[in-house]
């Protein structure tokens, strides 16, 4: 919480603007990372659809402070249209398991897309524009105390009952079923509710942007570095995404300018080694090696 304070502290300290962005990107996509990695993470189902989410929210909360409503208000509208959205999917496609429910994601991502290209409410193919000129300072703050608070609540769910349950369906989700889980309703219940964490960063990340476009509010590269900060850092672990998060954020600051063009290429191959090598992710990883130290420490005091 310390360093949440300190982050959303930033932009009133003086610092530069480049920094205050690159902790603002830390912040948002950590928020994604924590919401995918509340849902796939802890279920074991690979979702392609958590940039489609917050680029609903996006669209909902600009959409509704152009029609007059207050910043408030307006988010909580892009909490409900994704929540909504999330519902929809997961009544239709959390029935199907492994690769088939990834399909589906992927087919969710781009239908969204053909369809706010022809909703002239949300300015067809050309997209649109905030017309309310806000300070960014808001959007950093808020970006901040939610990625805080997607972390917070990501640990909660982790040790409680509820990620209990989400954990054996990952396991073995005919097995969960034997013991009374009911593993679809459940499911249906954590994407709503990660999905609702990605439209509050979406919302939030439109007042930053201030300009949405469809082709880059609904790019599935946003889905997929959602994928890529929790699975890099470590999945099922609220530290993960944080870890993730920074590294991602400056890696892509380093390849923006030594090779713009191979900048998911790179990240792909990054989350293929993690995968083969480090299969728990950095933390995981690190967490193993702390505790190989110790047992090596333990081991040398008995035999002194």
């Amino acid at each position: 919480m310390a360093a949440a304070a300190v982050a959303a502290a930033l932009p009133f300290t003086g610092v530069s603007v480049y920094v205050g962005t690159l902790v603002y990107y830390v912040a948002y996509y950590l928020a994604l990372g924590q919401a995918w990695n509340m849902m796939s993470g802890l279920t074991g189902y690979v979702s392609f659809a958590h940039g489609a989410l917050a680029g609903i929210g996006a669209y909902a909360a600009v959409m509704a402070i152009n029609r007059g409503s207050p910043i408030a208000l307006a988010l909580v509208a892009g909490v409900a249209a994704t929540a909504f959205a999330s519902l929809v999917i997961g009544v239709t496609s959390l029935r199907l398991r492994g690769t088939a429910f990834t399909f589906a994601t992927l087919f969710f991502q781009e239908l969204l897309l053909l369809g706010v290209r022809k909703l002239p409410a949300a300015g067809g193919a050309a997209g649109t524009t905030l017309q309310e000129i806000l300070p960014t300072s808001l959007p950093h703050v808020l970006m901040v105390l939610t990625a805080a608070a997607a972390t917070i609540a990501f640990a909660l769910v982790r040790r409680s009952r509820t990620g209990v349950r989400l954990l054996a369906i990952k396991g073995d989700e005919d097995a969960a079923a034997a013991v009374g889980i009911d593993a679809t309703r459940l499911k249906i219940v954590v994407f709503c509710a990660s999905a609702a964490l990605c439209g509050l960063a979406g919302g939030i990340h439109a007042l930053f942007v201030a300009s949405l476009h469809p082709e880059s509010v609904f790019s599935v590269d946003t889905s997929i570095v959602a994928l890529a900060v929790p699975l890099i850092g470590g999945v099922e672990t609220a530290l993960g995404p944080v870890v993730g998060a920074i590294l991602y954020v400056g890696l892509r600051e380093i390849l923006q300018i030594a090779a713009p063009s191979l900048h998911l290429v790179i990240v792909g191959l990054l989350i293929l080694l993690v995968t083969l090598f480090l299969r728990d992710g950095i933390v995981g990883a690190a967490r193993r090696l702390l505790r190989r130290r110790r047992t090596y420490r333990a081991a040398l005091e008995t035999a002194r």
